[in-house]
């Protein structure tokens, strides 16, 4: 008997998903062990680190645009379906048509901003560690494309285009 916790029954994942996960991890490691060393420094040696800080910020930005592309490829956000359960077939596909092409708009202004802010971020660095700030921008810059792409491939077949 399988259950759906069963290796057989979990589909495998693709490399990508596999190294995105690999990269939170580390991630998070990092932020635990920066915050952690500097919150020792501060109680034990009334001092810290500030590149610990900026170091924490950042990998949380990247940590969390990497973990909502993850979530998006496995389906895995949180959804309100009280009102959508209870629709019929034709009104739920025109609400996902709708709810698509919202998403696609959103996610594009969301692009654009962080383009513009990669563009602004360019020649404006960190005041300890000195990274181009443009790198903060870019996990959201990246998000947003690859969360337009799984969309664009998820509402395909609700616009009439087939894989």
């Amino acid at each position: 008997m399988h259950t759906p916790d069963t290796p057989e029954a979990t589909p495998r994942k693709a490399r990508l998903v596999k190294a995105a996960e690999a990269f939170m991890a580390i991630t998070l490691a990092l932020m635990v062990i920066a915050v952690f060393s500097n919150v020792v420094l501060r109680y034990a040696f009334d001092t810290g680190l500030v590149i610990y800080e900026e170091l924490s910020r950042l990998l949380f930005v990247w940590l969390v645009c990497i973990g909502t592309i993850v979530a998006a490829a496995e389906d895995k956000h949180l959804a309100f379906t009280l009102v959508v359960d209870r629709l019929g077939p034709r009104m739920l596909r025109h609400c996902r048509r709708l709810a698509s092409a919202l998403g696609l708009a959103i996610l594009g202004m969301i692009a654009k901003g962080a383009w513009d802010q990669v563009l602004a971020g360019m020649h404006s660095f960190s005041p300890v560690m000195g990274y181009p700030l443009a790198l903060g921008s870019a996990a959201i810059l990246l998000m947003a494309a690859v969360m337009m792409i799984l969309l664009l491939k998820e509402a395909a077949p609700l616009f009439g285009f087939h894989r």
